[in-house]
């Protein structure tokens, strides 16, 4: 990764958007069990703060890749099938925090949203 200009990273805190964005997570899985979910650093705020740069050696897409039939192409360890459903909702965490930025980090309209759930 030498010559790319990669800003200043972090691994994803138990705050951060990423752990709440659809699903509650508190690690993020691929193929190999869970190692650090990198992030920018300081998220410019023209960009909702959403960082720029995910990075893992968990193998992400490696837990997602399936062959024309819906068969996984490659095991999942140590997790099995259990780690794959994780890598999975992480997936859907990372596209969820793609698309809506950090909307999950304002908490000022929880309780106009916990009401309208009630009715």
């Amino acid at each position: 990764m030498r010559g790319l200009d990669i800003p200043p990273l972090v691994p994803v805190g138990a705050e951060h958007v990423l752990t709440k964005a659809f699903y509650l997570l508190q690690e993020f899985p691929g193929r190999e069990a869970a190692s650090p979910l990198w992030v920018q650093a300081n998220p410019t705020a023209g960009g909702d703060e959403v960082s720029n740069i995910l990075m893992t050696q968990s193998d992400l897409a490696g837990a997602w890749a399936m062959d024309k039939d819906g068969t996984p192409l490659y095991p999942v360890s140590p997790g099995g099938e259990v780690q794959r459903e994780m890598a999975y909702r992480t997936g859907v965490n990372i596209v969820m925090y793609a698309l809506t930025g950090n909307y999950k980090a304002d908490q000022v309209h929880v309780s106009t949203i916990l009401e309208r759930l009630g009715q």
